[in-house]
């Protein structure tokens, strides 16, 4: 089995790809194929995406718990695999179908029919991808590899086969290309662990967490995107830009941050299977020590300097932005800490129907703050709105684990470690108001922050969360 350290490393470097290929390609593209061009790409794909949400419904949580269960069978293990591959493929003909029924029927999209046919290979194929399975097996090592590689090619073909505003098509053909390849490599490699055979199957153990995760996914989808689509309505545009700039940066430390929660899940799904029950109460434990040592000092990093770096990425006129990005950065800690709670702790526990509720509620708590921040507030009501919703969520399931388990969250361990970063805020203030340019506070914050982090741990903390971690992962 590999080492958490491990899987850590690699799903960190697969996160840091997610956001560093777009970044090295978006330029030459936007450049090459102009606006007009891009948001047709970008309109047809995002309609794809979604049937794709449709077509996976559960599997991203219950495959990757599924298959931990029982990954040390080879019998269970590939009827297991086989079960959650036809649930998938079921789902995926379902929207499959209602995608055709809607080219042909919906005037709006027939001049994007040549795309739409590129984008049902996408969907199609997105069922043989089968990430759950690998992330089951805690396989993160030939995710990343297999990742890095065909991403590297795809730059290239980007670079070498898009020339000019007509190859918009080959663009998106590339770029659906990539995922295929991906689907096939994976379905040669998972037959070293599984045997395709439909003999075995049985769906009936898990197509209701499949469903219930399913439309956990679709309400999460609309918490977290409602926003700025209601941001929109009511008020203009340039709110949406702010909001949407504000949530930047907040999405590429969240990714991180949630690399280590995937990586853990698998585990704690196998303990619990396993019937390590203590063992696993310790990993929540240190899951909870990993998310205060690297939330907390960031939080207090990007409430001072999140607007000087927000400007040097965005640039001059986006200033609408800083007051709702300092709002949504301690949302960092707070969906850290929820995600222990709902993905390591209730989906791992098979307590589907309380993640259900929480998420509907969620869902209904961002549709009432919105119709009474948003118009009067703009962009810092939309912060607002996002946060409550979060809490209300994190709220609930600590009193469903609390109910249920009779496990209380370290609060201690979360007062002493806000306590314990009071004085870097002010040291940070201090030295913001006394430097003028945004890179040298930026590099000088940033020191700043590392060292107090660093002596905080052997000083104050007594060392005792990272000896913790370090034991963890090994």
């Amino acid at each position: 089995m590999a080492s958490l350290k491990g899987n850590f490393i690699y799903s960190s470097i697969l996160t840091v790809s997610t956001y560093l290929f777009p970044l090295i390609v978006y330029p030459y593209i936007s450049r090459t194929l102009g606006l007009s061009n891009i948001g047709i790409v970008n309109f047809v794909d995002n309609l794809i995406n979604y049937f794709i949400l449709i077509s996976m419904m559960g599997i991203t949580t219950v495959g990757v718990r599924e298959i931990a269960a029982v990954r040390s069978d080879k019998t269970k293990l590939s009827s297991t695999f086989m079960s959650l591959f036809t649930l998938t493929g079921i789902a995926t003909g379902i929207a499959i179908i209602v995608l055709l029924t809607a080219m042909y029927t919906l005037p709006t999209l027939y001049p994007y029919r040549d795309l739409l046919y590129v984008g049902l290979v996408k969907l199609i194929f997105n069922l043989f991808l089968m990430e759950w399975f690998f992330m089951g097996l805690e396989n993160f090592k030939y995710i990343t590899n297999r990742t890095l590689l065909l991403r590297c090619m795809y730059v290239l073909c980007i670079f070498l086969f898009v020339k000019d505003k007509a190859d918009y098509k080959i663009y998106y053909i590339i770029s659906v290309s990539t995922l295929v390849i991906n689907a096939l490599i994976n379905v040669w490699y998972s037959r070293r662990f599984v045997s395709y055979s439909f003999r075995n199957i049985n769906l009936q153990p898990f197509y209701q967490a499949f469903l219930i995760m399913g439309i956990y996914a679709l309400l999460t989808n609309v918490y977290t995107s409602l926003n700025p689509v209601w941001l929109g309505f009511v008020t203009n545009t340039d709110e949406v830009g702010y909001f949407t700039t504000a949530t930047k940066l907040h999405t590429i430390i969240m990714a991180v941050l949630l690399s280590f929660t995937n990586i853990l899940f698998p585990r704690v799904s196998n303990l619990l299977a396993e019937g390590k029950k203590d063992e696993f109460w310790d990993k929540i434990n240190i899951s909870f020590d990993a998310i205060f040592l690297f939330t907390i000092p960031t939080i207090c990093f990007m409430l001072v300097a999140g607007p000087d770096l927000l400007h040097i990425v965005v640039g001059d006129g986006f200033e609408g932005a800083y007051l709702p990005f300092r709002i949504i950065i301690p949302l960092v800690l707070i969906i850290g800490i929820e995600q222990i709670l709902v993905i390591q702790i209730l989906m791992a526990m098979h307590s589907d129907s309380i993640v259900l509720r929480n998420s509907f509620i969620g869902a209904m708590v961002t549709v009432a703050f919105n119709l009474l921040l948003t118009a009067s507030m703009g962009a810092i009501g939309s912060a607002v709105v996002w946060v409550i919703a979060e809490c209300v969520i994190m709220g609930l399931s600590m009193v469903a684990i609390y109910r249920k388990f009779h496990y209380v969250m370290p609060y201690k361990r979360v007062l002493c470690y806000c306590a314990s970063y009071l004085p870097l805020v002010g040291l940070l203030i201090l030295a913001y108001n006394s430097i003028d340019n945004d890179y040298a506070v930026i590099i000088s914050l940033a020191i700043m922050t590392v060292v107090y982090a660093f002596a905080n741990e052997v000083f104050v903390m007594k060392n005792k969360v990272a000896i913790n971690l370090l034991n963890a992962v090994r």
